[in-house]
């Protein structure tokens, strides 16, 4: 708490002596402020950048009270709720991992936490203003603490503000929680249904075409050098060639390997680690996933951290590091380059930022390569499985 109250104090100082940063809020205040206007959502042109309003009429609904705040006052605000969204999340994963003494529970969550806010995915998240955290929290707690009636409502919902949150359809269809699945597309079309009631002729803008409009959300070419997903990557690639039918072909063979993969994940190691590995195929395959959708590497580097510390070998405890690494340096290394150097941006560039798609083709791969070695090992032997450091609930065993 005193962490996010700090956090909100900095950001509100900051952005009364600086006119820089929280440009992603300051679209949502627009948003907000255009459906109490009745303005069109989708013919806004914000800030010094021209950004457009890119979410639906759903979400502009849910950013009205934004604007009628002051941006200081919104800025601290949101900042306030995301870190403390960051350190609920992070409470609900060390608790999910067996340590459940209050005090040290507590006290696990402060180092977590602060070892994750340098994080550069974090960071450009509190730094622009964006919502990637709170759609997080809302997700954990949904397909991890809702009531069993009404599990999937809340990942619906967050599917209405940010379309991505639809990867999980397919992996409860998989899991075989056919209703949760139901309850993720009720939630979603609720969205739609309510978008269309109140604000008919922006809905029908979007739902026509404008969701899937990439160019509305890549607005500047040295912005794709941070389009962390396989997409963004093949269109970074030297040469020019036809990239869209390969994207689609490794879309297919991601998507659904990925999706048996977390499905598998969620059986061995608990539902937190399932939906964090559905999560990240979500993110390979989205046409752009920017640094900040990337937030769920906290949850993946808290998990792997903690079954790190309980097999204790040292090949997977300098594995975490090596991955927190991935998450600290290249996109601060990247960003200073193309602000300062951005003539010396090229391949090389491509190749480091990249490191957040091959980490997450890497895990998946790793999972799938440790599965089956797994299977193959207790088809010989008959005993159960070496690598389930989890119960089915999450927690250590």
């Amino acid at each position: 708490m005193l962490i996010a109250l700090g956090g909100a104090l900095a950001a509100f100082a900051f952005n009364v002596t600086h006119a820089a940063g929280w440009v992603d809020l300051e679209v949502y205040r627009e948003g907000g402020a255009a459906v109490l206007q009745g303005a069109s959502l989708y013919d806004l042109s914000v800030g010094r950048y021209w950004l457009q309003f890119t979410y639906s009429p759903f979400a502009a609904m849910l950013f009205t009270p934004l604007a009628l705040v002051d941006m200081e006052i919104a800025v601290a605000l949101w900042v306030l709720v995301s870190i403390l969204a960051l350190e609920a999340v992070i409470w609900i994963l060390v608790g999910r991992v067996s340590v459940r003494n209050r005090g040290r529970r507590a006290t696990h969550t402060l180092f977590i936490v602060i070892a994750a806010l340098p994080l550069y995915p974090i960071v450009i998240t509190l730094w622009n203003g964006q919502i990637g955290i709170i759609l997080l929290l809302a997700t954990v707690v949904d397909l991890t603490y809702g009531k069993e009636k009404w599990r999937g409502v809340i990942t619906g919902i967050a599917a209405g503000i940010k379309l991505t949150p639809l990867i999980f359809i397919p992996y409860l269809l998989v899991t075989r929680r056919f209703r949760a699945a139901l309850m993720v597309g009720l939630g979603f079309l609720g969205t739609v249904a309510l978008g269309f009631l109140l604000l008919p002729a922006d809905s029908r803008d979007y739902w026509g075409g404008t969701f899937f409009d990439t160019q509305r959300v890549v607005t500047a070419p040295e912005t794709v050098f941070f389009n962390q997903s396989i997409r963004g990557m093949l269109l970074l690639m030297p040469g020019s060639w036809p990239t869209t039918p390969l994207w689609l072909a490794l879309c297919a063979v991601v998507g659904a390997g990925g999706i048996l993969v977390a499905a598998r994940t969620a059986k061995k190691a608990g539902e937190l680690a399932g939906i964090t590995v559905c999560a990240i195929v979500g993110l390979l395959v989205s046409p752009v996933s920017w640094p900040h959708h990337w937030v769920w590497c906290v949850p993946l580097l808290v998990l792997w951290a903690y079954r790190a510390r309980r097999v204790d070998t040292t090949l997977e405890k300098v594995g975490v590091g090596f991955l927190w690494f991935v998450f600290l340096l290249p996109g601060y290394i990247t960003l200073a380059t193309l602000l300062m150097y951005p003539s010396r941006a090229g391949t090389w560039l491509t190749l480091l930022m990249g490191s957040y798609v091959f980490s997450g083709l890497s895990t998946l791969l790793v999972l799938a390569v440790r599965f089956g070695r797994s299977d193959r090992r207790r088809r010989k032997s008959g005993s159960g499985d070496d690598y389930a450091a989890f119960d089915g609930q999450g927690r250590m065993a």
